[in-house]
């Protein structure tokens, strides 16, 4: 019977199709493409990202993904083998069985038992208990008078700098008393002091929201309902990949133009763009598939 990967590679090389045109369709890389023709299921996400690769390969060249399921699964089930024993009772011999089997005359007078041999080659763990440490009374009243002696001169120093304050205050109240000039002097009689001008009020000044500000785009992923594997890269930075489990969440680091998402399955995904939480639009693939989250269109993520 054939196995998944020849299955697979059979029906795809039969319609004409390379692994770069599958690539292109479904989004998955042609590593995997080709470890799952190996059969080589070690290297590929797990779980249900492999299920999801392999319905989207089997989609492409034509076969049933459930029947590409159930080849898998058979696959994956027969391929535990059971370990042999690692000790070969045939060719060791307990130590008191040879000791028994010695004549009666050259046996050793007091031989230990093997469990007494193997207890004395045990390491026996020395805990060491600090003792409690001794604090003398001469040093508790040495420090409590140290405090007090600093509290002291805090306090000398606070009341002399309030009073010095309180002087310059003073003096300067009744140098600006004598030097201001008479109203009665500079004012005609009869006539009321003049008014100051009312100065126009300055215009406000519209408040800038965060995106209008400059500030970077922050994006938050959370695996709300399962596990979750996500390939993010921030403007021209290196991709990085990230397997979330179920519940667990992770924050991007900020981006000043764009954050692209790849993702396997994004009715798992919970998004939240600069502390806002956001939803995927209706026209995004479910399964597979990659996202551009810039300036331009990050708020078609809040409708």
């Amino acid at each position: 019977m054939p196995t998944l990967g020849e299955e697979l590679k059979h029906k795809r090389e039969a319609r004409g199709i390379t692994l770069a045109e599958i690539s292109e369709e479904t989004r998955i890389g042609t590593r995997f493409l080709k470890a799952i023709e190996a059969n080589n299921f070690s290297i590929l996400p797990g779980g249900i990202f492999t299920r999801s690769f392999i319905r989207a390969y089997a989609k492409q060249v034509g076969m049933d993904e459930d029947q590409a399921i159930s080849l898998y699964l058979q696959q994956v089930a027969g391929s535990v083998v059971e370990e042999p024993e690692s000790v070969n009772q045939t060719t060791q011999q307990p130590a008191a069985e040879k000791i028994s089997k010695l004549p009666t005359a050259i046996r050793p007078a007091s031989q230990p038992s093997v469990a007494a041999v193997e207890g004395s080659r045990r390491f026996q763990p020395i805990a060491f208990r600090p003792s409690p440490a001794r604090t003398s009374w001469s040093t508790i009243v040495i420090g409590g008078g140290i405090v007090v002696f600093v509290v002291i001169v805090v306090l000398l120093l606070v009341k002399q700098l309030n009073r010095g304050s309180g002087e310059t205050g003073s003096r300067a109240t009744s140098v600006a008393q004598r030097n201001a000039p008479s109203t009665s002097a500079t004012q005609p009689s009869g006539q009321a002091p003049a008014q100051p001008s009312p100065q126009p009020a300055a215009p406000e000044q519209p408040t800038q929201t965060a995106e209008s500000s400059g500030q970077p785009l922050i994006v938050k992923v959370e695996a709300a309902t399962g596990d979750s594997w996500i390939k993010y890269q921030i403007d021209d930075a290196k991709p990085t990949t990230l397997v979330l489990k179920h519940g667990q969440s992770q924050d991007l680091p900020p981006a000043q133009s764009q954050v692209t998402l790849n993702y396997g399955n994004r009715l798992t995904l919970k998004l939240k763009i600069n502390n806002r939480d956001a939803n995927f639009p209706p026209e995004t693939p479910k399964f597979a598939s990659h996202v551009v989250i810039s300036r331009d269109n990050f708020k078609a993520y809040f409708q």
